[in-house]
Protein backbone atom coordinates (compact mmCIF):
# COMPACT_ATOMS: atom_id res chain seq x y z
CA UNK A 1 0.00 0.00 0.00
CA UNK A 2 1.29 3.13 -1.10
CA UNK A 3 0.08 7.34 -0.92
CA UNK A 4 -0.91 8.52 -4.34
CA UNK A 5 2.02 11.57 -4.07
CA UNK A 6 4.25 8.53 -4.65
CA UNK A 7 3.07 7.21 -7.38
CA UNK A 8 5.83 7.67 -10.24
CA UNK A 9 5.19 9.55 -13.22
CA UNK A 10 2.92 7.07 -15.93
CA UNK A 11 2.22 4.71 -13.38
CA UNK A 12 -1.48 3.66 -12.79
CA UNK A 13 -2.57 2.73 -9.00
CA UNK A 14 -6.36 1.59 -7.38
CA UNK A 15 -7.28 3.66 -4.77
CA UNK A 16 -7.97 1.80 -1.91
CA UNK A 17 -9.06 4.16 0.97
CA UNK A 18 -9.31 8.10 1.70
CA UNK A 19 -7.70 8.74 5.20
CA UNK A 20 -10.01 10.52 7.24
CA UNK A 21 -9.46 14.10 7.48
CA UNK A 22 -10.73 17.66 7.02
CA UNK A 23 -10.54 17.04 3.14
CA UNK A 24 -11.80 13.69 3.26
CA UNK A 25 -15.27 15.13 1.99
CA UNK A 26 -13.74 17.35 -0.91
CA UNK A 27 -11.37 14.68 -1.79
CA UNK A 28 -14.42 12.54 -2.07
CA UNK A 29 -16.34 14.76 -4.07
CA UNK A 30 -13.88 15.60 -6.63
CA UNK A 31 -13.95 12.04 -7.39
CA UNK A 32 -11.03 9.94 -5.37
CA UNK A 33 -13.33 7.27 -4.09
CA UNK A 34 -12.52 3.65 -3.77
CA UNK A 35 -12.06 1.20 -6.88
CA UNK A 36 -11.11 4.31 -9.03
CA UNK A 37 -7.59 3.79 -11.01
CA UNK A 38 -5.69 7.06 -11.14
CA UNK A 39 -2.29 8.05 -12.67
CA UNK A 40 0.60 10.70 -12.19
CA UNK A 41 0.71 13.11 -15.27
CA UNK A 42 2.93 15.80 -13.93
CA UNK A 43 4.64 17.28 -11.26
CA UNK A 44 5.24 20.71 -11.22
CA UNK A 45 9.26 22.37 -11.36
CA UNK A 46 9.00 22.21 -7.15
CA UNK A 47 7.32 18.80 -7.04
CA UNK A 48 4.40 19.84 -6.15
CA UNK A 49 1.21 20.21 -6.92
CA UNK A 50 0.74 17.15 -8.64
CA UNK A 51 -1.31 16.23 -11.83
CA UNK A 52 -3.61 13.24 -11.76
CA UNK A 53 -6.04 11.58 -14.45
CA UNK A 54 -8.89 10.31 -12.35
CA UNK A 55 -10.74 8.44 -15.28
CA UNK A 56 -11.17 11.19 -17.96
CA UNK A 57 -10.65 14.30 -15.97
CA UNK A 58 -7.48 16.08 -15.36
CA UNK A 59 -6.79 17.15 -11.30
CA UNK A 60 -4.13 18.92 -9.62
CA UNK A 61 -3.56 18.22 -6.33
CA UNK A 62 -1.37 19.62 -3.38
CA UNK A 63 1.32 17.06 -1.89
CA UNK A 64 -0.15 16.72 1.57
CA UNK A 65 -3.46 16.51 -0.29
CA UNK A 66 -2.65 13.56 -2.56
CA UNK A 67 -0.79 12.10 0.70
CA UNK A 68 -4.34 11.43 2.33
CA UNK A 69 -5.18 9.15 -0.87
CA UNK A 70 -3.97 5.52 0.17
CA UNK A 71 -3.78 3.29 -3.55
CA UNK A 72 -2.70 0.31 -4.40
CA UNK A 73 -0.34 0.49 -6.90
CA UNK A 74 -0.56 -1.70 -10.61
CA UNK A 75 1.87 -3.34 -12.41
Amino acid sequence: MSTADKIEQGKMAVIDSITPSELTLHLMEMGFLPGKRISLLQKAPLKDPLAFKLENTVIALRKSEASLINVKLEN
